[in-house]
């Protein structure tokens, strides 16, 4: 009785620990080595320019993928971050639409790996999402199609798809085109500086009309993938708007200056102003000092990550002198 035991014992381990049906037998390879991000960068901002994106056309170096063959009928690939580990657990949603719309989803196992048995019809990606460790909390990113693709495809034909997670670098290149000043558009992180103008030269606590913002952001530790530059964003004053986009998603310490050396002070403001206990600007101000952790989308799940955007929204910032 008791080597019976041990047997059936061996065969629940066993099916336990085998791989997903159709799991390729692949293993990852040696990676590439990260593109470092360090040093400073000083970007000047035109009056009528609303937005900058502060790491430009900059591409974080792809994982090397196992090689895995189409296999009609399926979507299947795996999921790593910038460093080439393999994620468990990122979620890839799509939809095929003939009359009716019908949706399939997997999630990632342990070496990164996901498969969807297709429904008939045109598919479509609608999530790809994963919630990483950020500061003391967790938050849900987007991921980046490593082929840099989610046009649609016929089910029949089944497709490889693999997913990246990072820290920065552009989405989809038809999206950043449209809507250049959309934070979801981009992988890094974004903050919206808001301000009022003194025009008529008698608000005291407004900025003055032909002034110069300046922003310094230094990181507090590496960046989630070791980033480690700080940013220095000049903005004449001209119109009452500044974006920076595309931050390299980490901690940092963040001030607000004019160019003649007046602080200026920054509070949080609408619409999450306070929603965001572990991010966002600490303290919420007025302050002429604070750290900024950036904001995932409120409230969004990973079968909500918009398939090849980031699901980073702008922390909305007001300056004032």
């Amino acid at each position: 009785m008791m080597y019976k035991r041990l047997f059936l014992a061996t065969l629940i381990f066993a099916g336990c620990s085998k791989k997903p049906e159709g799991e390729p037998n692949q293993a990852w390879g040696k990676q590439p080595d990260l593109i470092p991000i360090a040093g400073q960068v000083t970007l000047t901002v035109a009056a009528d320019e609303p937005f900058v994106n502060v790491m430009g056309n900059a591409k974080p170096a792809l994982p090397n993928f196992p090689a895995i063959e189409v296999k009609k009928g399926f979507l299947r690939g795996y999921v790593a971050d910038m460093t080439g580990k393999p994620l468990e657990g990122a979620y890839i949603g799509i939809r095929s639409t003939i009359g009716t719309t019908n949706g399939a989803h997997a999630v990632s196992n342990a070496n990164g790996y996901y498969e969807i048995s297709l429904p008939y019809g045109a598919i479509t990606y609608y999530a790809t999402g994963y919630e990483k460790e950020y500061g003391q909390g967790k938050a849900v990113m987007g991921l980046f199609p490593a082929d840099d693709n989610t046009t649609g495809f016929a089910s029949e034909n089944g497709q490889v798809k693999n997913f990246v997670l990072q820290s920065y670098g552009l989405g989809n290149k038809s999206e950043v085109a449209a809507q250049p000043g959309n934070s979801t558009n981009y992988y890094g992180g974004a903050i919206s500086f808001d301000y009022s103008i003194d025009w008529d030269g008698n608000i005291p606590e407004y900025l003055p009309k032909n002034g110069t913002i300046e922003v310094t952001l230094v990181p507090e530790g590496p960046g989630i993938f070791g980033e480690n530059r700080t940013f220095v964003i000049k903005k004449n004053i001209g119109i009452a708007a500044l974006t920076a986009l595309n931050i390299p998603v980490g901690k940092y310490a963040i001030s607000a200056k004019l160019s003649n050396g007046t602080p200026l002070k920054m509070q949080e403001v609408r619409p999450y102003a306070g929603s965001f206990p572990l991010w966002g600007l600490k303290p919420l101000g007025p302050t002429a000092t604070a750290t900024v952790m950036f904001t995932p989308i409120f409230q969004y799940t990973t079968q909500m990550a918009v398939a090849h955007k980031s699901n980073w929204q702008s922390l909305n910032i007001k300056l004032s002198r």
